[in-house]
């Protein structure tokens, strides 16, 4: 009974584990395609055209700025650089420490089943060893997941 139970608790977490992934993939996929086609649309419609009397002192303000490119140069040196597409787009990734905590705490609780599996004079089946390999091995990778994503939401900030 208690075998069904742990292999019940833990089928029962590997598909909210699955499914979790899945929605969060298709929901992120969901956003990109989304965004592409609309975003540059709308932000060309909401720029106002400039004015012949704008353009012409955007022409007297590159004349004296010319003169101080040196300046300027060195200034954009000292700036630090805006963080790069892929890294907002990581950034959310961060939100996955809740989800690797629950996989790393039932790899944990598994493996303690496993352990005491052992002890009994029956044997485990040898599904359910792959099976406590595969989660630790999910866990691992959430665990990166959430790194990689606290790291980009970091350099976000």
């Amino acid at each position: 009974m208690a075998y069904f139970l742990v292999m019940g608790g833990l089928a029962l977490s590997l598909c909210l584990l699955v499914g979790w992934s899945l929605w969060r993939v298709l929901r992120w996929l969901g956003r990109r395609v989304g965004a592409s086609g609309k975003g540059r649309k709308t932000a060309r419609a909401k720029r106002p055209a400039k004015s012949r009397a704008e353009t012409r002192s955007m022409k007297k303000d590159e004349t004296s700025a010319r003169a101080t490119t040196s300046r300027r140069s060195t200034a954009r040196q000292a700036t630090p650089r805006g963080p790069w597409r892929l890294t907002r787009g990581l950034a959310p990734l961060a939100s996955t420490w809740p989800l690797a905590l629950v996989a790393g705490l039932l790899y944990g609780g598994t493996r303690l089943a496993e352990y005491g599996m052992g002890a009994r004079p029956h044997t485990a089946p040898a599904a359910y060893h792959r099976l406590v390999e595969a989660l630790g091995w999910g866990a691992i990778g959430l665990i990166g997941v959430a790194v990689v994503g606290l790291v980009a939401s970091w350099r976000c900030r």
